[in-house]
């Protein structure tokens, strides 16, 4: 389904040596990895090879440092999958996964999006946890984790959630612009290069219907996003992002964390609502 998806996206200008090839990395990935049933939003049982839940604040021993696989052009390898589809990466912050993104002391709100802020640590109404798509930080900081996948014959990175709205992101790196008037969404319009070992992801064209981290930072349809990818070791991935946004702070402010790959996690099915009696919690519900 999601190979389908990334083909119309294309226009169907995808041939089918092409698709074949993306099934073998995306499918693979998905959906013949023996992985468990259907999660819900719920939550969903671990035991061996199981997911983990919440990012611990630091990451396990696991012998001596190992360094970032490299593809045949010497660039590093992005991809958290091996050759088996599994493998995924994890946020790991310090305070655990609802840290904040950034020190508070060292964001520089505007007064009515700190109201804002405050008033959703009080409340946690987040769209995400209700099924909705969430760009920028939040995207990288579900619990269950991302698979990235990059697929150097289309020039496009793709960044899948796994859990919540289980949607994906799509990353240009064909050298195109952002389009003058792009239509607003959560995961806005994403361009790409590598700067070295790192890619830089320019992301415009966000709307104001997600929070830009777990503990609520606002956002406008003003958002503009510079994110750095940087995988220093095998089984790590230091994320940097750098916030923009005239429309809900008085200046650009950067934050970041590292992922963790977990090597033995394979994507896995996900069904937001299922099993979902908690229909109060739900934003616009009607009781």
């Amino acid at each position: 389904m999601l190979v389908g998806a990334i083909s119309a996206s294309l226009g169907g200008a995808i041939s089918a040596s092409l698709v074949g090839a993306m099934r073998l990395a995306v499918v693979g990935a998905i959906g013949a990895m023996g992985v468990p049933g259907p999660a819900s939003a719920q939550g969903r049982q671990g035991g061996a090879g199981g997911v983990n839940l919440g990012a611990p604040p630091a990451a396990p021993a696991a012998g001596a440092p190992q360094p970032p696989p490299r593809g045949a052009d010497g660039r590093v390898d992005i991809n958290s999958a091996d050759g088996n589809g599994r493998g995924i990466w994890m946020s790991l912050f310090p305070g655990g996964v609802v840290a904040h993104l950034t020190p508070l002391d060292q964001v520089p709100f505007q007064p009515w999006a700190r109201t804002i802020y405050d008033d959703r640590l009080r409340h946690q109404m987040e769209p995400h946890a209700r099924c909705k798509p969430s760009g920028g930080a939040r995207q990288m900081q579900t619990p269950y984790g991302v698979e990235i996948l990059d697929i150097p014959a289309l020039q496009r990175v793709y960044i899948f959630d796994i859990g919540g709205p289980h949607s994906y992101r799509e990353v240009f790196l064909d050298g195109r612009s952002h389009p003058r008037r792009p239509l607003p969404s959560a995961y806005g319009h994403s361009i790409g290069w590598w700067d070295g070992d790192t890619l830089v992801v320019d992301t415009v064209g966000y709307n104001a219907g997600f929070w830009l981290d777990r503990r609520g930072l606002p956002g406008t349809e003003r958002l503009h996003t510079i994110e750095r990818f940087t995988r220093r070791l095998r089984d790590t991935m230091t994320y940097e992002i750098t916030i923009d946004d005239p429309g809900a702070y008085t200046a650009p402010f950067t934050g970041r964390f590292d992922l963790r790959l977990e090597p033995a996690t394979a994507l896995f099915e996900y069904i937001c609502q299922e099993s979902n009696y908690a229909g109060e919690l739900m934003l616009g519900a009607r009781r």
